[in-house]
């Protein structure tokens, strides 16, 4: 299978909402704490903000294509000397073939490139083989953020 890697500007952020809804399903799935409903808003409103993040320049986005088909995508913030991973995903089917690690090198460069001295992620509890994947290149974790759902109990 050949792939392709390449960056996608504000007007191609549309071919993301598949990797989007897998994200989601792939959370829901892994993790007790969700109940079903990660994200917190709708897959349109993260596409809207992915959009507005590439407009104003704060969000860069890598795309990785198989016959013309988005498999995977990683979107990096950037600020001050400050990088923040804030999605990568790899469809099920392309997982295990080097693409979250071509994506974090792709990542690693937008890094080097604007000055980042700090690179920060968050991985949902549950997600152990993105712990791992994180883990082999160098992140570790930092704060246990706790989080529950409010009950009704009245």
């Amino acid at each position: 299978m050949e792939y392709q890697l390449r960056t996608i500007n504000a007007s191609m952020a549309a071919r993301l909402e598949p990797l989007y809804r897998e994200l989601a399903r792939h959370h829901n799935e892994v993790s007790e704490h969700f109940g079903g409903s990660f994200p917190g808003v709708p897959v349109e409103d993260q596409l809207c903000g992915c959009v507005k993040d590439l407009s104003d320049g704060k969000a860069r986005v890598a795309i990785i294509e198989e016959q013309g088909e988005p498999v995977a995508f990683c979107k990096v913030d950037v600020a001050g000397d400050r990088g923040y991973l804030d999605e990568l995903a790899v469809m099920p089917g392309h997982r295990g073939r080097g693409l979250g690690s071509q994506l974090m090198d792709w990542a690693d460069g937008v890094f080097r490139e604007c000055g980042v001295r700090q690179v920060e992620l968050r991985v949902v509890v549950g997600n152990d083989d993105a712990r791992r994947f994180y883990g082999r290149r160098g992140f570790l974790p930092s704060v246990l953020e706790m989080k529950r759902l409010q009950r009704d109990d009245r």
